[in-house]
């Protein structure tokens, strides 16, 4: 629904082209309860946004049962005769309306929670990789400046430096810790018909609205919230990133490495740690656990970044 959303918004001069309704199950019988059942849901998942396209109730399952609906949610064409052409997706939809710039479509992307769980590694993945990765959940090509990545001390075939491992992470927090540690950043081309990985403008940007919410809950994930249901780690000379990778999958917490860390040499991922990690105190035990190695953690970006501790 967020896709569809920034889609609807994206396309608002293409208005006489289609419309879009958002059609309710027998789940709610007025408006006032359907506004009480997506309260939570616009805060936590539409940026605190209401749907812009019209909502139509069916209280009793007309419409479902007509079409033949079983899952929800459920998209369907319907051409101007009234005719059903099929199911429907965000992109078969933007297919058959006029091609938005490179930027525009960067700017709906950067600030969706995708349902992917993003994984990042040097060992793993180069910038070319990368680039790909990003062309797959923007539907942009993404090209790379090659002189600009040089400049920065990395190539298109070599490793990024960098950790990312964990879910609901939106693109724009992706970007920032993986390519901004490097000084770069994605801009559209010149013919603005495609992203570029080149160098990244000075200007810093506020955290967007996801990124704060999300800050919100890893910090009360961190300093206790949720920790009674899990098991404690008992961590023996064991390599950090492995480590790391555990604890995000033992706690469900998105983790990462520093990236710029790793690219000086000020942080290793084979570096040995040892530990007893509590579920209750994640940041204390994180933080004792990390201090022998000059390290630290922070919630940065949608996730829990190891990085050096500020002198």
């Amino acid at each position: 629904m967020p896709e569809l959303i920034a889609f609807y918004e994206d396309h608002a001069g293409h208005r006489d082209k289609f419309e879009i309704f958002a059609i309710h199950d027998d789940g709610v019988k007025t408006f006032d309860e359907l506004d009480k059942k997506l309260a939570s849901i616009k805060k936590k998942y539409w940026q605190g946004k209401d749907l812009p396209f019209p909502i139509l109730l069916d209280g009793k399952k007309t419409t479902h049962k007509l079409y033949g609906i079983r899952g929800w949610p459920t998209g369907l064409l319907i051409d101007p005769a009234g005719e059903l052409v099929g199911e429907a997706s965000v992109a078969a939809l933007e297919a058959k309306l006029p091609p938005l710039p490179a930027a525009k479509k960067w700017a709906r992307h950067r600030d969706m929670q995708k349902n992917v769980f993003w994984s990042f590694e040097p060992n793993e993945n180069t910038l070319s990789e990368f680039a790909t990765t990003l062309k797959r959940w923007t539907g942009c090509d993404v090209g790379i400046d090659h002189d600009a990545v040089k400049t920065c001390g990395l190539t298109a075939d070599g490793p990024l430096p960098g950790v990312l491992i964990g879910s609901r992470i939106t693109l724009r927090s992706i970007d920032e810790l993986m390519l901004a540690p490097h000084g770069l950043g994605l801009a559209p081309s010149t013919e603005k018909e495609m992203l570029l990985i080149t160098k990244r403008p000075r200007t810093k940007e506020s955290p967007s609205y996801l990124q704060k919410l999300r800050a919100k809950e890893l910090g009360e994930r961190l300093d206790g919230a949720e920790g009674k249901e899990t098991k404690p780690l008992e961590i023996k000379a064991q390599p950090l990133l492995d480590t790391m990778k555990l604890i995000g999958r033992e706690y469900n917490l998105p983790v990462a490495l520093d990236a710029r860390a790793m690219h000086t040499g000020k942080l290793d991922p084979q570096a040995k740690v040892s530990g007893y990690i509590a579920p209750d105190q994640l940041r204390k035990s994180l933080v004792k656990m990390l201090e022998p190695l000059g390290l630290t953690v922070e919630v940065r970006h949608e996730a829990i970044v190891v990085l050096p501790t500020s002198k």
